[in-house]
């Protein structure tokens, strides 16, 4: 007889969930493979990206959610040299990148229960998002010029789910694609300057994607 994997029941059906997941990452000029093409730089950056969650499982270990979230994104490099394999070489000194994203989506999640008491599982989730994001990116003196970039997109993530006690679980996430059509804006003072429109596909694993979430099932 052929091998299956069994699917035990780790979200009853009609049960609410709330929570939030967190995601952080951090990237220097002392640790970060990014920075090999910078000669004598002094940079830094952060990504912060938090997201409440609300679902309803509609099926024994299905579930639609909603979820808003929030990204904050920075970057500085104070000073460096960019050296592209000894055939051109120039000097780059402060300059910045600040960038904030707000943005709403819906989710279906499919649970497949490892144990009979129902304390871990994984998961795939099916994500339909919408986000507007503003980036400002600064050359030496402060400027008003900056982008923004709406954003519909369809992605997938797989996780990890554990329950520490009954009513709470714990999870990790992490993307691996997605599609999305995408409307960008250059503004300079108010005014605004160009437009692009375009469609952008990607199939990978994302360090910068890996969420941590606690929920709480009611």
């Amino acid at each position: 007889m052929g091998r299956q994997l069994k699917s035990y029941v780790i979200i009853p059906k009609k049960e609410w969930q709330v929570g939030v997941q967190v995601a952080y990452a951090d990237i220097s000029s002392n640790n970060s493979e990014y920075m090999l093409l910078l000669d004598g730089i002094n940079a830094n950056g952060s990504i912060f990206r938090i997201t409440p969650i609300v679902s309803f499982a509609v099926k024994d270990n299905q579930a639609l959610g909603l979820r808003f979230q929030y990204t904050a994104a920075n970057a500085t490099v104070d000073k460096g040299t960019l050296d592209l394999l000894g055939n051109l070489s120039f000097d780059v000194n402060g300059v910045r990148l600040k960038s904030r994203t707000m943005g709403g989506q819906v989710y279906y999640r499919n649970y497949v229960g490892l144990d009979r008491r129902g304390r871990v599982g994984f998961f795939w989730d099916t994500i339909l998002g919408y986000s507007r994001t503003k980036n400002q990116f600064q050359i030496g003196d402060p400027n008003d010029a900056y982008s923004l970039n709406k954003r519909l997109s369809l992605s997938f993530a797989p996780g990890v789910v554990y329950f520490p006690m009954n009513n709470v679980s714990a999870h990790v996430s992490v993307g691996v694609g997605n599609v999305s059509y995408n409307n960008v804006s250059v503004f300079d003072h108010g005014e605004k300057t160009g437009a692009r429109n375009f469609w952008k596909a990607q199939l990978k694993l994302s360090l910068l994607d890996v969420n941590l979430g606690i929920t709480i099932h009611l």
